[in-house]
Protein backbone atom coordinates (compact mmCIF):
# COMPACT_ATOMS: atom_id res chain seq x y z
CA UNK A 1 0.00 0.00 0.00
CA UNK A 2 1.38 3.37 -0.83
CA UNK A 3 1.66 5.47 2.18
CA UNK A 4 2.34 8.59 0.55
CA UNK A 5 -0.39 11.44 0.97
CA UNK A 6 -0.19 14.67 -0.89
CA UNK A 7 -1.22 17.34 1.65
CA UNK A 8 -2.26 20.00 -1.05
CA UNK A 9 -4.45 17.80 -2.79
CA UNK A 10 -6.83 16.51 0.04
CA UNK A 11 -6.23 18.04 3.40
CA UNK A 12 -7.05 15.77 6.49
CA UNK A 13 -9.57 15.49 8.36
CA UNK A 14 -9.55 16.52 12.09
CA UNK A 15 -10.82 13.77 13.29
CA UNK A 16 -7.93 11.65 12.10
CA UNK A 17 -5.82 13.59 14.21
CA UNK A 18 -4.65 13.16 17.92
CA UNK A 19 -2.68 10.31 19.70
CA UNK A 20 -3.51 6.55 20.50
CA UNK A 21 -5.42 5.65 23.85
CA UNK A 22 -4.35 2.12 25.32
CA UNK A 23 -7.06 0.61 26.43
CA UNK A 24 -7.77 0.57 30.20
CA UNK A 25 -5.50 3.14 30.82
CA UNK A 26 -6.41 7.23 31.38
CA UNK A 27 -5.47 9.54 28.47
CA UNK A 28 -3.36 12.04 28.95
CA UNK A 29 -1.37 12.95 26.17
CA UNK A 30 -3.03 15.74 24.48
CA UNK A 31 -3.43 14.99 20.59
CA UNK A 32 -1.51 16.34 17.65
CA UNK A 33 -4.05 18.20 15.94
CA UNK A 34 -4.29 18.90 12.17
CA UNK A 35 -5.02 22.18 11.28
CA UNK A 36 -5.28 24.51 7.79
CA UNK A 37 -2.59 26.97 7.82
CA UNK A 38 -3.82 28.77 4.51
CA UNK A 39 -3.36 32.46 5.07
CA UNK A 40 -1.87 32.51 8.29
CA UNK A 41 1.87 31.05 7.70
CA UNK A 42 4.76 32.22 9.36
CA UNK A 43 7.26 35.19 8.14
CA UNK A 44 10.37 34.38 6.79
CA UNK A 45 12.62 34.63 9.39
CA UNK A 46 14.14 31.69 9.04
CA UNK A 47 16.71 29.49 11.68
CA UNK A 48 18.64 26.24 10.92
CA UNK A 49 17.10 23.36 10.32
CA UNK A 50 16.13 21.54 13.51
CA UNK A 51 17.17 17.88 14.70
CA UNK A 52 14.20 15.27 14.04
CA UNK A 53 13.77 11.58 15.01
CA UNK A 54 11.04 9.68 13.05
CA UNK A 55 9.91 6.93 15.16
CA UNK A 56 6.94 3.87 14.28
CA UNK A 57 6.31 4.00 18.17
CA UNK A 58 6.71 6.24 21.65
CA UNK A 59 8.03 3.33 24.22
CA UNK A 60 8.32 5.06 27.96
CA UNK A 61 8.62 3.95 31.79
CA UNK A 62 6.23 3.37 34.26
CA UNK A 63 7.12 3.39 37.38
CA UNK A 64 10.39 1.80 38.03
CA UNK A 65 9.45 -1.43 36.51
CA UNK A 66 7.09 -1.34 33.55
CA UNK A 67 7.06 -0.64 30.48
CA UNK A 68 4.63 1.00 27.64
CA UNK A 69 4.43 1.69 24.05
CA UNK A 70 1.99 3.83 22.82
CA UNK A 71 1.36 3.12 18.74
CA UNK A 72 0.84 6.77 16.95
CA UNK A 73 -2.85 7.85 15.42
CA UNK A 74 -1.12 8.38 11.96
CA UNK A 75 1.73 7.35 10.30
CA UNK A 76 4.84 8.12 12.31
CA UNK A 77 6.04 10.30 15.83
CA UNK A 78 8.06 12.98 14.62
CA UNK A 79 10.58 13.73 17.73
CA UNK A 80 11.58 17.88 16.84
CA UNK A 81 14.04 19.62 19.27
CA UNK A 82 13.59 23.23 19.16
CA UNK A 83 16.64 25.63 18.94
CA UNK A 84 16.94 29.16 19.99
CA UNK A 85 13.88 29.56 22.07
CA UNK A 86 13.73 32.61 24.24
CA UNK A 87 12.13 32.37 27.23
CA UNK A 88 10.20 29.25 28.50
CA UNK A 89 7.42 28.64 26.03
CA UNK A 90 5.02 25.84 26.39
CA UNK A 91 4.86 23.14 23.70
CA UNK A 92 1.78 24.30 22.25
CA UNK A 93 3.29 27.48 21.13
CA UNK A 94 4.85 25.72 18.44
CA UNK A 95 3.59 23.91 15.64
CA UNK A 96 4.93 21.63 12.54
CA UNK A 97 3.67 22.95 9.37
CA UNK A 98 3.53 20.12 6.58
CA UNK A 99 2.00 21.70 3.22
CA UNK A 100 -0.95 23.36 3.90
CA UNK A 101 -1.67 21.55 7.25
CA UNK A 102 0.03 22.34 10.69
CA UNK A 103 0.33 19.85 13.57
CA UNK A 104 0.56 20.60 17.53
CA UNK A 105 2.74 18.44 19.93
CA UNK A 106 1.96 16.41 22.96
CA UNK A 107 1.85 18.50 26.43
CA UNK A 108 1.81 15.59 28.04
CA UNK A 109 3.00 11.96 27.67
CA UNK A 110 2.55 8.93 29.31
CA UNK A 111 5.00 7.36 31.89
CA UNK A 112 7.68 9.01 33.74
CA UNK A 113 10.55 8.66 31.53
CA UNK A 114 11.19 8.14 27.55
CA UNK A 115 12.53 4.95 26.47
CA UNK A 116 12.55 5.36 22.64
CA UNK A 117 15.76 5.04 20.80
CA UNK A 118 17.15 8.49 20.18
CA UNK A 119 14.60 10.47 22.41
CA UNK A 120 16.17 10.49 25.61
CA UNK A 121 13.48 12.92 26.89
CA UNK A 122 10.35 14.62 25.75
CA UNK A 123 9.17 18.62 25.66
CA UNK A 124 6.05 18.93 27.55
CA UNK A 125 4.37 21.54 29.92
CA UNK A 126 6.16 19.98 32.98
CA UNK A 127 9.54 19.52 31.52
CA UNK A 128 10.21 22.42 28.97
CA UNK A 129 13.07 20.51 27.46
CA UNK A 130 14.24 17.39 24.62
CA UNK A 131 11.57 16.45 21.76
CA UNK A 132 8.52 18.62 20.55
CA UNK A 133 6.11 14.88 20.31
CA UNK A 134 4.22 14.86 16.63
CA UNK A 135 1.82 12.53 15.58
CA UNK A 136 1.69 12.90 12.03
CA UNK A 137 1.02 11.14 9.04
CA UNK A 138 3.84 10.21 6.10
CA UNK A 139 3.62 13.40 3.31
CA UNK A 140 5.31 13.71 0.41
CA UNK A 141 5.69 18.33 0.75
CA UNK A 142 8.36 20.48 0.11
CA UNK A 143 7.06 22.91 2.16
CA UNK A 144 7.90 21.32 6.15
CA UNK A 145 9.01 23.65 8.99
CA UNK A 146 9.01 24.09 13.06
CA UNK A 147 7.21 27.37 13.83
CA UNK A 148 7.26 29.28 16.55
CA UNK A 149 5.43 33.29 16.87
CA UNK A 150 5.85 33.34 13.66
CA UNK A 151 9.98 32.01 13.03
CA UNK A 152 10.09 29.37 10.69
CA UNK A 153 12.98 26.93 10.69
CA UNK A 154 12.33 24.45 7.87
CA UNK A 155 13.45 21.15 8.03
CA UNK A 156 16.31 19.38 6.01
CA UNK A 157 15.96 17.92 2.66
CA UNK A 158 17.00 14.67 3.80
CA UNK A 159 14.17 15.07 6.77
CA UNK A 160 11.50 16.20 4.52
CA UNK A 161 12.39 12.92 1.96
CA UNK A 162 11.93 10.59 5.15
CA UNK A 163 8.53 12.31 5.94
CA UNK A 164 7.08 10.78 3.06
CA UNK A 165 6.69 7.58 3.57
CA UNK A 166 6.68 5.40 7.26
CA UNK A 167 7.18 1.55 8.12
CA UNK A 168 4.41 -0.87 8.31
CA UNK A 169 5.45 -3.14 11.12
CA UNK A 170 2.93 -5.84 12.13
CA UNK A 171 3.55 -8.31 14.94
CA UNK A 172 3.51 -12.02 13.69
CA UNK A 173 4.30 -13.95 16.35
CA UNK A 174 5.54 -13.82 20.43
CA UNK A 175 7.47 -17.05 21.50
CA UNK A 176 7.16 -18.21 24.51
CA UNK A 177 8.36 -21.58 26.03
CA UNK A 178 6.37 -23.83 28.51
CA UNK A 179 8.53 -24.45 30.77
CA UNK A 180 12.16 -24.62 31.16
CA UNK A 181 14.61 -26.44 33.89
CA UNK A 182 15.47 -24.94 37.12
CA UNK A 183 18.67 -23.08 36.75
CA UNK A 184 18.54 -22.88 33.13
CA UNK A 185 17.50 -19.23 31.65
CA UNK A 186 14.45 -17.93 29.83
CA UNK A 187 13.99 -16.94 26.10
CA UNK A 188 11.24 -14.59 25.24
CA UNK A 189 11.64 -13.81 21.55
CA UNK A 190 8.99 -11.94 18.68
CA UNK A 191 8.89 -11.76 14.93
CA UNK A 192 8.03 -8.32 13.00
CA UNK A 193 7.20 -8.36 9.55
CA UNK A 194 7.73 -5.07 7.79
CA UNK A 195 4.64 -4.34 4.92
CA UNK A 196 6.22 -0.89 4.40
CA UNK A 197 8.51 1.13 2.21
CA UNK A 198 11.23 1.87 4.64
CA UNK A 199 13.27 0.35 7.34
CA UNK A 200 11.76 0.60 10.76
CA UNK A 201 12.24 -0.73 14.44
CA UNK A 202 9.59 -2.47 16.50
CA UNK A 203 9.54 -1.13 19.78
CA UNK A 204 8.53 -3.48 22.59
CA UNK A 205 9.69 -4.94 25.71
CA UNK A 206 9.08 -8.00 28.12
CA UNK A 207 9.17 -7.54 32.31
CA UNK A 208 8.68 -9.79 35.22
CA UNK A 209 9.22 -8.79 38.87
CA UNK A 210 10.73 -5.46 38.88
CA UNK A 211 13.37 -6.39 35.72
CA UNK A 212 11.65 -4.92 32.51
CA UNK A 213 13.99 -5.46 29.25
CA UNK A 214 13.68 -3.87 26.38
CA UNK A 215 13.49 -4.80 22.40
CA UNK A 216 14.08 -3.22 19.51
CA UNK A 217 13.78 -5.29 16.22
CA UNK A 218 14.69 -3.57 12.78
CA UNK A 219 12.90 -4.34 10.02
CA UNK A 220 13.93 -3.94 6.23
CA UNK A 221 10.87 -2.68 3.94
CA UNK A 222 8.92 -6.13 2.83
CA UNK A 223 11.41 -8.38 5.40
CA UNK A 224 10.41 -10.21 8.65
CA UNK A 225 13.26 -9.81 11.50
CA UNK A 226 13.05 -11.52 14.90
CA UNK A 227 14.34 -10.25 18.52
CA UNK A 228 14.91 -11.89 22.10
CA UNK A 229 15.44 -11.16 25.53
CA UNK A 230 17.11 -13.60 28.17
CA UNK A 231 15.95 -14.07 31.84
CA UNK A 232 17.90 -15.70 34.26
CA UNK A 233 17.79 -16.52 38.30
CA UNK A 234 13.54 -16.98 37.73
CA UNK A 235 11.99 -18.63 40.91
CA UNK A 236 11.45 -22.47 41.10
CA UNK A 237 7.83 -21.29 41.23
CA UNK A 238 7.67 -19.83 37.80
CA UNK A 239 7.07 -16.79 36.53
CA UNK A 240 4.83 -14.29 34.77
CA UNK A 241 5.47 -11.97 31.77
CA UNK A 242 4.02 -9.21 30.70
CA UNK A 243 4.87 -8.40 27.16
CA UNK A 244 4.40 -4.50 26.04
CA UNK A 245 4.05 -3.82 22.33
CA UNK A 246 2.66 -0.79 20.10
CA UNK A 247 -0.67 -0.08 21.64
CA UNK A 248 -1.15 -3.16 23.46
CA UNK A 249 0.29 -5.85 25.94
CA UNK A 250 0.10 -9.48 26.88
CA UNK A 251 0.61 -12.05 30.06
CA UNK A 252 2.56 -15.11 29.82
CA UNK A 253 3.51 -18.07 32.32
CA UNK A 254 6.45 -20.10 32.05
CA UNK A 255 6.67 -23.23 34.56
CA UNK A 256 10.20 -24.05 36.31
CA UNK A 257 10.56 -27.80 36.62
CA UNK A 258 13.12 -30.03 38.53
CA UNK A 259 13.80 -31.92 34.67
CA UNK A 260 15.68 -30.23 31.48
CA UNK A 261 12.72 -28.49 29.42
CA UNK A 262 12.26 -30.63 25.78
CA UNK A 263 12.63 -27.09 24.45
CA UNK A 264 8.84 -27.08 22.73
CA UNK A 265 8.01 -23.19 22.48
CA UNK A 266 4.67 -22.10 22.47
CA UNK A 267 4.30 -19.51 19.27
CA UNK A 268 1.75 -17.38 19.96
CA UNK A 269 0.24 -15.52 16.35
CA UNK A 270 -0.14 -12.26 16.73
CA UNK A 271 -2.46 -11.37 13.89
Amino acid sequence: MDRRRFLTALPLAAGLAGCVSEPGTDDTTTPSTGTSSATDTATSTERPAPDVRLRSSFRYGINDDGIGVEAPEHDQFAFVRPTGSSGDPSPTDFSLVLGDEQYTPASSVRGFRAWTPGVESVYTADGRSGWLKFDVPAVETDSVALVRDGTSQPLSEADRARLATAPELRLESVDVPESVASGDPIQLGVTVANEGEVTGTFLAGFRTGGYPKTLDVRVAPGETASGSVSYREISDDGAHFAFDYPGGDRSYEVDVTTERATGTATSTDAA
